[in-house]
């Protein structure tokens, strides 16, 4: 007989209350139909147990006997992965106004990641939990499977109910908590520190919150929906230049997207930045003048509408000359984050000062979601995305960052050394 043996963390965080335990506390969801109704998530929900027995295969029997795949946390109820028991979490916050592309994004970025980390940083990625993912997963196949070579597609945003959200009692208080997107991210054979693996690979899990969570008032006592910001290794703020008005000036006639053409959609995008920075300070307890050392990332989107007003964007990867290993190479980041920082300064001061005020490593990063404008849909009038063009730009590029600096060991980051660089190898020196 096989014994099935995994060494675990002595302590975890879960990644929906932000609770730490030890993970001897896990409960488990109990597998038979007829034990239903859980104090703390209701009637509709598999009771929560502490197990005290278990299968050969390791999984608790609850009372009635069946064997069960889910556990959840001891303090809020709600389920967890099994990773949260193995790896250590990589938090990571994303924010912005409503209809800046957030969702967009969000998509593309999943999708962009399941290709370029096992191909280029010999990365695994997989959904720790399909049904938490699911509606990140629908994202992903609207946009990337559509079965029609003319489908148009457009996808909801993000809200501040419903199925973006759980909700559990404690004793007469309902607490609504934001559902996080997980993913595990462990080296594969080819990686460098693979005989690392169980120490270096995370458990990442991105929280997308709704821009009206960040209105005045909207984190309280029952609805701490922004609380991960204390506990993110990075924060990424979706910025928006077709919102801004200055910048839809700055891009004049340069572009024939109907996003800067017809009505504008604008919005006071610092006025979420900048109390995005103020929850961080809270609930990071980082004093009024200091700053971090965690990467916020200004997520520049909708690249496609204005790419006039900069220069191609580069390969941002390359190997190296002596291991031959793939590195983020952030002298070409720098390079772009540079040149869209002086666009913002001149354009939009008030962001990139904002940015400045609370972090020691800010970058700003040109994304495009889908690498082509939104067209009118003929049969509806609205304006929706041909799925047959989608090509995105640098979706991975924020995280790839934030990993090279809070993750090193996984994502290796390098500067290139120009006198010895080889332009026809695209080599790099360290």
């Amino acid at each position: 007989m096989d014994i099935v043996s995994t060494e675990l963390l002595a302590t975890s965080t879960c990644p929906n209350c932000w609770f730490r335990f030890q993970v001897e506390d896990v409960k488990w969801v109990s597998g038979n139909d007829e034990l239903e109704g859980d104090y703390r998530l209701g009637s509709e929900h598999q009771q929560r147990f502490k197990p005290t027995r278990f299968d050969v295969n390791g999984n608790a029997l609850d009372i009635k006997g069946t064997a069960c795949q889910d556990i959840a946390c001891p303090n809020c109820h709600l389920k967890i992965p099994r990773s949260v028991l193995v790896f250590r979490p990589f938090f990571l916050s994303i924010a912005g106004t409503p209809s800046c592309g957030k969702s967009f994004y969000l998509a593309s970025l999943a999708w962009q990641l399941r290709k370029t980390l096992p191909t280029e940083f010999s990365l695994q990625i997989s959904d720790s939990d399909g049904e938490c993912n699911q509606i990140l997963n629908d994202y992903e196949e609207q946009l990337f499977f559509n079965s029609g070579k003319d489908e148009m597609a457009t996808l909801a945003k993000t809200e501040m109910v419903g199925d973006w959200y759980s909700y559990v009692q404690f004793g007469n208080q309902s607490i609504t908590y934001p559902k996080p997107f997980y993913f595990d991210i462990r080296p594969s054979e080819e990686h460098k520190n693979v005989s690392q693996s169980r120490k270096i690979s995370r458990l990442l899990c991105v929280y997308d919150n709704a821009g009206e969570s960040f209105l005045p008032g909207a984190d309280t006592v029952t609805s701490p929906v922004t609380r991960h910001l204390g506990l993110a290794e990075s924060w990424l703020f979706c910025f928006d230049p077709t919102q801004d008005p200055r910048f839809r000036r700055a891009i004049g006639d340069k572009s024939k997207d109907y996003q800067i053409t017809e009505g504008a959609v604008t919005a006071r995008q610092e006025s979420v930045l900048n109390e995005m920075i103020n929850r961080i300070r809270r609930h990071s307890q980082l004093g009024l003048k200091e700053r971090s050392s965690k990467p916020l990332i200004v997520v520049c989107t909708k690249f496609d509408a204005w790419s006039e007003l900069l220069d191609d964007l580069p390969k941002p990867w390359g190997k190296t000359a002596g291991s031959g290993k793939t590195v983020l190479n952030l002298s070409k980041i720098d390079k772009v984050s540079n040149e869209l920082k002086k666009l913002l300064q001149t354009h939009c001061p008030e962001v990139v000062a904002a940015s400045q005020s609370i972090s020691s490593n800010v970058y700003y990063v040109p994304v495009s979601a889908t690498g082509v404008s939104p067209q009118k849909d003929s049969t509806t009038g609205g304006y929706k995305i041909p799925t047959s063009k989608i090509d995105p730009m640098w979706c991975e590029v924020p995280l790839l960052i934030a990993m090279a600096y809070r993750a090193p060991r996984l994502v290796f980051g390098g500067r290139s050394t120009e006198k010895k660089q080889s332009k026809q190898s695209g080599e790099y020196k360290l």
